[in-house]
């Protein structure tokens, strides 16, 4: 069925079939030249790479404006006298978008080569983002097939298709968003009926991408070690992978479990942590805290026992924070006096994940801070 808009039949689409087939090539061309990876990069990506890449918060902007516009002006457009007002308003918001997206999306592929990100929210927000970008281009085809033909069945399974894709596309933002602000940064302060089907929605997608984790024993120490198995005669690695800890008695407190890890979480783990590894260094458990990143696992000087004046991590800590390396960065939440100073005592102590938690061993100025983290 068409609707009758002879303003509409007047019109010459050629100019937009034009830009839309570029815009289906270009994104084509930049998945076969950029695929997406769900890994660390095995190559290093050039400097240029990089670069563009680094716009990818800056390109997402413009089309969740552009497709948050098109989508109320929609609905607008859903009966026929409001489609021949504003449909070629909706079309071009719809290019924008489109092209917003494409761009968003090579440029986020582009970024990922930077290495650092891993993890099921990464996997959910790179492929529901192409998905997303994909489903909106197809619409944009036949939004034009739809308005050439003036055919008014098109345009419902076009916006159909849109809503759809705009509803890929907003959940894969939520997972980036977990990766730039925290998995809890949307549910922390969500009313509880909201919280728990939030929470619950995000662990069903995420086990669609994510291996089973192991579960935690208490004290969020680290997994009891199995039981020693017969001798073999095998060839002793080059670097040892270090000892898992045991698993301390019930209502036992460790300084690394319930002091330096919550640290860790609250100021470094969004970009160190499982779902993101910026320098490849991991600070969610003791294992990766002492094997370090790319800057300090040869010189395996990431955290040096008893020596703070050589431990790479506490030093960029201490660092200006106006200066590059100084961790975490400008901008971003850093970590108290009291903190600093009780990662210094850490290490001083030995940097231990065995080390028992006895509040009143350490300073007196640290105490108070030490029983509110360790709570």
């Amino acid at each position: 069925m068409s609707y009758d808009t002879e303003s509409e039949a007047s019109k010459s689409y050629t100019l937009a079939w034009i830009a839309a087939l570029l815009l289906l090539v270009g994104f084509v061309a930049g998945l076969l030249i950029f695929p997406p990876l769900y890994e660390a990069p095995k190559a290093e990506a050039s400097d240029m790479v990089i670069f563009f890449g680094r716009f990818h918060p800056i390109l997402l902007h413009l089309p969740i404006g552009s497709l948050i516009f098109l989508a109320m002006l929609e609905v607008l457009c859903m009966g026929r006298r409001g489609e021949a007002k504003h449909g070629s308003t909706a079309l071009l918001a719809l290019f924008v978008g489109a092209a917003g997206s494409v761009l968003a999306v090579i440029a986020g592929i582009m970024l990922s080569r930077e290495g650092g990100y891993a993890g099921g929210n990464f996997s959910l927000h790179q492929t529901m983002g192409i998905i997303g970008t994909a489903g909106v281009l197809l619409a944009l085809v036949i939004r034009l097939m739809a308005m050439g033909q003036g055919n008014w069945e098109l345009l419902h399974a076009y916006r159909a298709l849109f809503f759809l894709s705009f509803g890929i596309m907003s959940l894969g933002a939520h997972f980036g968003g977990n990766m730039s602000h925290g998995s809890k940064f949307m549910t922390e302060k969500a009313p509880e009926p909201i919280k728990s089907q939030m929470i619950a929605m995000e662990k069903w997608m995420l086990s669609f991408v994510e291996k089973p984790k192991p579960e935690k024993t208490e004290g969020n120490a680290p997994a009891a070690p199995k039981a020693p198995e017969p001798p073999k005669l095998v060839e002793t690695p080059l670097t040892p992978t270090p000892p898992s800890t045991p698993t301390p008695a019930a209502g036992e407190k460790l300084v690394f479990a319930n002091l330096i890890q919550p640290i860790f979480a609250a100021k470094c783990n969004k970009c160190h942590g499982e779902e993101k590894q910026k320098g490849d260094l991991r600070l969610d458990t003791f294992e990766f805290t002492m094997a370090g990143g790319a800057e300090s696992a040869e010189k395996k000087n990431n955290v040096v026992p008893g020596k703070p004046a050589d431990s790479l991590s506490y030093q960029l800590v201490i660092s200006a924070e106006d200066e590059d390396m100084h961790m975490p960065p400008e901008g971003k939440d850093q970590m108290t006096k009291e903190e600093i100073s009780i990662f210094k005592w850490w290490i001083e102590q030995g940097a231990s994940a065995t080390q028992k938690l006895d509040i009143a061993a350490l300073p007196a100025d640290l105490q108070a801070a030490a029983s509110a983290i360790s709570k």
